[in-house]
């Protein structure tokens, strides 16, 4: 009988204390990052603007959305409560942070990387839309910056446009990583660039770039590239909350669509991402899951993605149909054809 007491009493302070424990676990910060669908932009509204080319309108009714998602910053503080509510809300997807940001790479290098990567899409963009439609292009590749750990900071600058590296002609971006997977770390080569003065002077210039390690540990020359296009006309793309590379099927579609009178979008609300280079060749992205869910909640009816993204798309959200593209072609085939849906699903 006095045994009883005792041990219902000891469960009082137990309860506790694992209250107190498990609390402190789900306010505790982890090392994750948490991903959301984010709120979709309509290009065809001041996302893209056009100068220099006749521009025709569009029907009233028609959306064309470029997707995203919401990363959580490398440093603000995710909770074991943040984690769980993520896992349980089926909208959000949880990573550890060490996979979305690299941790030999600081916040600057990523925010950077991100940029030069935008700045490559848009410009890959352009050059598909008018590679499309008949646009005869020259290209070069640019410098948009230098890692600061580098030994390229301090000798080679943003807007120097690259000539040559170790004796061959560059003209894609391309061209720089098969260059360097020749060398190992260490080997020093030379770098010549294009440079304008503020006076609009030009000189080229050469300077011996050494490979230093990049995030992953392997070779390079430590810069930020992007590939350039001298464009008959200027085309503009008014957006910088967005990073990455993900946004060019939708960019390249919205130029189409502004450059011709032929009625792609036909008042439909489409959605869709991709990579793209300057052939129309529409890659894989990151986040497909948030995306759909994203272009879902904005009223989308088609949602166009890389064909290479299928095996990751597990669960389509309701009344979207999903339509996988590989080129930028056959997704003009898809937004023309009256009939969608033959079109639709992952085969």
């Amino acid at each position: 009988m006095n045994i009883s007491p005792l041990r219902i009493a000891s469960h009082g302070p137990t309860r506790l204390i694992l209250t107190v424990l498990f609390g402190l676990a789900l306010l505790a910060p982890l090392p994750y990052v948490v991903v959301r669908p984010s709120t979709p932009e309509n290009v065809m509204e001041k996302l893209i603007s056009i100068s220099g080319a006749q521009t025709f309108p569009v029907q009233k009714g028609s959306e064309l959305f470029i997707t995203a998602v919401l990363v959580s910053d490398p440093q603000s503080y995710v909770s074991g409560f943040e984690v769980l509510k993520s896992w349980l809300s089926g909208s959000n997807a949880v990573f550890p942070r060490a996979e979305i940001y690299p941790p030999t790479q600081s916040n600057q290098e990523i925010s950077d990387e991100n940029k030069a990567e935008m700045t490559n899409s848009q410009n890959d963009a352009t050059a598909a839309a008018l590679n499309f439609l008949g646009y005869q292009l020259t290209k070069f590749v640019t410098l948009s910056g230098t890692k600061s750990s580098s030994d390229s900071h301090g000798q080679l600058m943003a807007k120097d446009r690259i000539l040559e590296i170790d004796g061959q002609k560059i003209s894609t971006s391309t061209q720089i990583h098969s260059i360097i997977t020749r060398h190992k770390m260490g080997d020093a080569l030379p770098v010549l660039v294009q440079r304008t003065s503020q006076s609009g002077s030009t000189q080229n210039l050469t300077f011996v770039i050494k490979l230093t390690p990049n995030e992953a540990g392997d070779p390079a020359l430590g810069i930020y590239v992007q590939n350039s296009y001298e464009f008959p006309f200027t085309v503009k793309f008014n957006i910088d909350k967005t990073g990455g590379p993900s946004g060019g099927l939708v960019f390249a579609l919205g130029i189409i669509e502004k450059l011709t009178s032929e009625d792609l979008l036909k008042g439909r609300k489409i959605a869709g991402t991709g990579t793209i280079d300057d052939a129309g060749n529409v890659g894989p992205i990151g986040g497909i899951t948030e995306k759909m869910i994203g272009a879902s909640q904005a009223g989308a009816t088609i949602f166009l993605a890389p064909t290479n993204n299928c095996g990751d798309i597990k669960h389509v959200p309701k009344n979207l149909l999903v339509i996988p593209v590989s080129t930028l072609s056959q997704a003009v085939t898809v937004l023309r054809n009256t009939n969608p849906e033959a079109f639709a699903g992952c085969r």
